[in-house]
């Protein structure tokens, strides 16, 4: 089973966002996703620095691939998009309008996250336009992902750490936060490098704000259930880059997917180093905020 890197979600500096993916060249992942998923406006690295960090990544023996905009509303969002595909790698596309710019059948491209590939009709359609490769929808339970690989041949990657991304506006959350409109941009989510958290009146963390995108409070794992995703057809597993702990992460992964470590061994890591608790509901068809088994049972039947 391969291990990925997914695309920084949140908005970091050029200099941090250079220092990481020179980390990243020296961690055991196989594929590394870098590019833009959230904003177009953000400042990290352009076009020009994802080419040059991707060659450096390549020479370190990670397959490297572009993640575009997962909502493409205007001109100057699609440029991005155009610029992103118009560099010499593969393409993750987080919006059909990549179908228009780039062609899957005479360049490699994969379905990201966000495109909602939900059912078997979805990734029949997909695979007939040149896809082979789809990372399911974050709220799919186990089972579901299992009944969309079966009889497909699809690649199949699912999102197994990190904040969960839920859902994406036009609007910024994070501009509105500090009294001003998305046109007022004063990049702001820099101040929140791993999102900003909101609470309800009672104290409980409930959302992470990171610019126009609300991700979950908590973050995901599903570091116990590597057996059942293993039976179920999955071919890969993303860790999502954090701030903090990236490193450490994908290591406890390593070594759960290498069998150096038990699933309640792996979860007990986690939440040494992160200090917090997960969530894992959706993947067992429950709510997604909630954590619903612990390692113990991550062989289901």
């Amino acid at each position: 089973m391969e291990l990925t890197l997914g695309p920084v979600l949140f908005e970091w500096k050029k200099d941090q966002l250079t220092r990481f993916y020179e980390e990243v060249a020296g961690m055991d992942v196989e594929r590394v996703y870098i590019g833009e998923v959230v904003c177009a406006k953000k400042r990290g690295l352009g076009p020009k620095d994802v080419e040059t960090i991707g060659a450096m990544l390549e020479q370190a023996g990670k397959k490297v691939v572009v993640s575009t905009l997962a909502v493409v509303s205007n001109e100057e969002e699609l440029g991005l998009v155009r610029d992103l595909c118009a560099l010499p790698f593969p393409v993750e596309a987080n919006d059909m309008s990549v179908m228009n710019i780039t062609d899957p059948g005479h360049r490699e491209v994969v379905a990201g996250p966000h495109i909602k590939t939900y059912n078997r009709e979805a990734v029949r359609f997909l695979m007939d336009m040149g896809i082979k490769r789809i990372t399911f929808p974050v709220e799919l339970s186990g089972e579901s992902v299992r009944y969309n690989i079966d009889d497909t041949g699809v690649e199949a990657e699912l999102f197994a750490h990190g904040k969960v991304p839920l859902a994406f506006s036009w609007r910024c959350y994070t501009s509105r936060a500090y009294g001003l409109k998305k046109s007022e941009c004063r990049h702001d989510c820099a101040r929140h490098p791993d999102g900003m958290e909101i609470k309800t009146l009672s104290g409980e963390p409930v959302f992470t704000i990171n610019g126009t995108s609300v991700l979950s409070a908590k973050p995901l794992t599903l570091v116990g259930f590597v057996e059942d995703m293993r039976k179920n057809g999955v071919k890969a597993l993303r860790i999502s880059p954090h701030h903090r702990h990236t490193k450490e992460t994908v290591e406890v992964f390593r070594a759960r997917l290498d069998g150096q470590l038990t699933a309640e061994e792996a979860l007990r890591e986690l939440r040494s180093i992160y200090q917090e608790e997960f969530v894992n509901g959706w993947y067992l068809a429950g709510a997604g905020k909630d954590y619903l088994a612990d390692g113990a049972i991550s062989a289901r039947s």
